[in-house]
Order: structure tokens, then C-alpha cells, then sequence
């Protein structure tokens, strides 16, 4: 199933419908159906792979795509590019790009907010991270142990795992 996100508008789910910025959490549910789980304003959607965040008064402020980079039931599309599949500075280009203006950076390599366009990603890992706890894996004599979860995160290091878009002014300095 493939998601477009659109900056600054909300959020095109392919075969269900466009939840957009300022919609109420009903109409939300009434095009998504009930979420997986609730938490404080915040609607998860695990067959969607999905958060969806209310404000204050229940209207959608932010859609994130939450299980990247390895989504298993969806595909999110931003400015028509797979963003999970991009190289994680190919993706910042990308963004930088189409921002065209101030962007957050105070957690680079590991996070980023475009503010422009009101999109944020984040990773919690980043090649560099993995390839020191390798080495550091490697001295202590745990690698073979911890192989298959380090290569793993190692790849997946090279994405970003979450994209989030919100209304305009979401992000902020």
C-alpha cells in the first residue's frame, strides 16, 4: 500500500482516502476505521504503519511513518520518491531541496527538521554509530555473538527510520 505524503497538507493512503491537517479525530476514524492503539493524542495504525497526532482541539497535526526503513505493508512516498529506500543523505538532500529554507539540525546525522515544509526524520543509529560498536564488539570478543543484530542495524543505519510531516509551523527553533 503506498502512502504520498505532502508537506504542509497531509497525507494520501492509497485505496483508503487523504487524511489532511485539521481534520477531526472522528473523521479520521471514520476513514481509517479504529486505530490498533491509543496513546494521550496520539492514534496508532500497525496495519498502516501509521501515528497520527491530535492537538488540542482532536484535529490531526502530524502523520508519521513509523517502521521504517524496512516497512513491511507499506510504501511512503514523499516529493514521489521511495524515502525509505533513499540513502539517508540522499533523502536530506532531497528534503533541503524542496525546504528551501532554515532547517533543524541540532541532532544531525541522527535527526533532522526541515521547517519549511514541516517535515522531521530521525534515525537512532547511524553508520558511524555502528560500525564503532562493531569495532568495539569485535575487541571485546562478543561480534559472532551479536553478528546478525549488528550487521542488520548496520544497514538499516544507512536510512532513516521515521518521517514525519506537520501542519505548517509544527516544527519550530
Amino acid at each position: 500500500m503506498l502512502h504520498r505524503l505532502e508537506p504542509l497538507q497531509g497525507m494520501d493512503v492509497n485505496g483508503v482516502g487523504y487524511v489532511a491537517f485539521g481534520q477531526t479525530a472522528q473523521q479520521v476514524k471514520q476513514l481509517l476505521g479504529e486505530p490498533s492503539n491509543t496513546y494521550d493524542k496520539q492514534l496508532f495504525y500497525d496495519e498502516l504503519e501509521l501515528r497520527i497526532d491530535l492537538n488540542d482541539e482532536d484535529r490531526v497535526d502530524f502523520i508519521e511513518c513509523i517502521y521504517g526503513p524496512f516497512c513491511e505493508k507499506t510504501i511512503p512516498l514523499i516529493y514521489g520518491e521511495r524515502l525509505f529506500e533513499l540513502p539517508g543523505e540522499a533523502l536530506v538532500a532531497l528534503l533541503a531541496e524542496k525546504n528551501n529554507g532554515k532547517i533543524d539540525d541540532t541532532e544531525a546525522e541522527h535527526g533532522y527538521s526541515f521547517l519549511e515544509i514541516s517535515v522531521g526524520i530521525y534515525r537512532e543509529s547511524t553508520p558511524g554509530d555502528l560500525l564503532e560498536s562493531i569495532e568495539e564488539a569485535k575487541a571485546e570478543g562478543t561480534y559472532e555473538e551479536d553478528r546478525d543484530w549488528l550487521e542488520n542495524d548496520l544497514r538499516k543505519s544507512n536510512h532513516f527510520w521515521t518521517i514525519g510531516i506537520g501542519e505548517k509551523g509544527y516544527y519550530v527553533l
